[in-house]
């Protein structure tokens, strides 16, 4: 298979959660503290620790720390 459409295979598969793209469209407004990505998602802290891991390997999300807290 060619390399472009196993990349595109990929980011689709990685988008295909309900629950990651919610984390997605939560991403897209601004820079989120993780417990604003909770609020603005109502998923739980670990499931949303879980997609957010998910997205940054796959390059569609990146994880800033400020202070304590680590926004994407």
């Amino acid at each position: 298979m060619d390399i472009l459409l196993e990349t595109v295979a990929d980011l689709l598969k990685t988008l295909s959660d309900p629950s990651r793209l919610r984390v997605v469209e939560a991403l897209t407004l601004d820079c989120q503290s993780v417990s604003a990505i909770i609020e603005a998602t109502e998923l739980s802290q670990p499931l949303v620790s879980y997609h957010l891991r998910i997205l940054s390997e796959h390059g569609l999300a990146r994880a800033e720390r400020r202070g304590a807290y680590t926004f994407y």
